[in-house]
């Protein structure tokens, strides 16, 4: 479990890295809208994410 923590930190940093705070912004809400299972922030995030990998 621990590992599958420390991937998602290491996710996330490497997508605030390339995307700055807009990319931080998307991974949380496509985070929180997983986990809560709300189809609406995940959808939000995933289109914020899908623009930004665009470019």
């Amino acid at each position: 479990m621990p590992a599958i923590a420390l991937c998602a930190f290491a996710f996330e940093q490497l997508v605030q890295w390339r995307y700055g705070a807009a990319g931080a912004f998307a991974v949380g809400l496509f985070t929180v809208g997983h986990k809560a299972r709300n189809t609406t922030f995940t959808c939000v995030g995933l289109t914020v994410i899908a623009l930004l990998l665009a470019q």
